[in-house]
């Protein structure tokens, strides 16, 4: 496996900088990813450049530690406006080893960071089965969309363990156990798969492992807690991973934005031969949208301090509530929502130049409808909410 440099990275604001420095790169190669269906070698040797490989992972093992709601947000979606697929690849490829380091045991986790904080894939769904074997699991399974697999040196994936009659084991509380295992890249085989409609260049395709024998120290309980001390990783799973899908969502809405403000004033047409930005109905379109890509944004910034000061009070967030948890979830979904339909309607006023792969907007448009299939996205969460408000219990372990 290649090795990684230690990042140089220690502050928000030198992550930034690291992508503002990324970002004319990961342009100038968007259209390279989107026809191979994976990032562009440049971009991923760019990023490892840049030390972003590791900006989640805690100091203490080498990374920068950055994985704080407002800082993983916010780096999130200073990269999403410069490539959509750049922004989901460094929040699932930077944000595994993140998760790792706070679950795997020592003595796996030294073997994993062996050379280094490189990229490393995951794929949550568990569509795989586990055997208990001396020393470890036997796995065997197919998994979808598993982001930066042709690159990454690792691979986290998700078992249903079983028993020793081969049915699934209870868990707590009675769904099946649920257990992780980490495997070199090496050892799975990929599945070209990934021939979709947006996200394109994130290269999420699929894997199968046959009979692969996990050593113990590579695997853990994936509703586990943390490990770790530190404040950052003691949030529940799933509200770990909200920074990063919101900071997609509304980076490259902003983007959208900017980019129709671009082309308007130029596109000049039949009936009335004005620019397209002199057109009542085009102005309303570009406020409403601007207001709601501003919303989706702020909003979202807020929900997200009222959870950093609690840390920074000193709040253990490995104990939120259901509701806490869902708020967390929402607000993410909303925004994600709000940001899909807003660049919805700047494709329509953009005119037909915007159909082009020459125009970003178009593949703005495709990502942003892309990203709100994904599971975590489901409105769901707006049920389970709406549920809470009204007094009545949600048991749901993806909240």
């Amino acid at each position: 496996m290649p090795q990684y440099i230690s990042p140089a990275i220690k502050t928000l604001d030198d992550a930034l900088g690291a992508v503002t420095e990324l970002a004319p790169i990961a342009r100038q190669c968007s259209q390279k990813a989107e026809n191979a269906r994976n990032l562009a070698p440049e971009v991923v040797d760019a990023i490892a450049a840049a030390g972003l490989w590791g900006v989640f992972t805690p100091a203490g093992v080498g990374g920068s530690g950055l994985i704080g709601l407002d800082e993983a947000f916010e780096v999130v979606r200073a990269l999403a406006y410069a490539d959509t697929s750049t922004a989901w690849s460094l929040f699932i490829c930077a944000t595994t080893p993140a998760i790792l380091a706070a679950k795997l045991p020592a003595d796996g986790l030294a073997e994993v960071l062996a050379d280094g904080i490189g990229p490393m894939s995951l794929v949550f769904g568990p569509n795989g089965r586990s055997r208990p074997t001396e020393g470890g699991l036997r796995v065997t399974g197919r998994w979808p969309f598993a982001s930066g697999i042709g690159y990454a040196g690792w691979v986290m994936a998700n078992t249903v363990l079983l028993d020793d009659d081969g049915a699934p084991k209870p868990g707590a509380g009675g769904p099946p156990e649920l257990i992780s295992v980490v495997v070199p890249t090496e050892q799975v085989h990929i599945v070209d798969d990934w021939h979709v409609a947006g996200l394109r260049g994130t290269g999420s395709m699929s894997f199968t492992l046959d009979d692969v024998f996990v050593p113990a120290r590579r695997s853990f309980s994936f509703f586990a807690p943390s490990r770790l001390d530190d404040a950052k990783y003691r949030l529940p799973l799933f509200s770990l991973l909200a920074p990063g899908f919101a900071g997609v969502a509304i980076g490259m809405a902003e983007r959208a934005l900017d980019e129709v403000r671009a082309v308007l004033p130029n596109r000049v047409g039949p009936p009335k031969f004005q620019p397209a930005s002199e057109d009542p109905v085009i102005q309303r379109t570009v406020g409403r949208a601007q207001a709601a890509i501003r919303g989706a944004r702020e909003s979202t910034r807020a929900v997200f301090d009222t959870y950093v000061d609690r840390r920074l009070r000193g709040v253990d967030l490995s104990e939120l509530s259901v509701v806490d948890r869902c708020e967390l979830h929402q607000q993410v979904v909303w925004a994600a929502e709000t940001c899909r339909d807003a660049v919805g309607d700047l494709f329509r006023i953009a005119g037909a130049s915007a159909i082009y792969e020459t125009s970003p907007i178009q593949r703005i448009w495709r990502d942003s409808n892309v990203l709100t299939q994904h599971l975590y996205l489901r409105d769901t969460q707006h049920e389970n909410a709406g549920k809470l408000a009204l007094g009545l219990d949600v048991v749901n372990p993806t909240i």
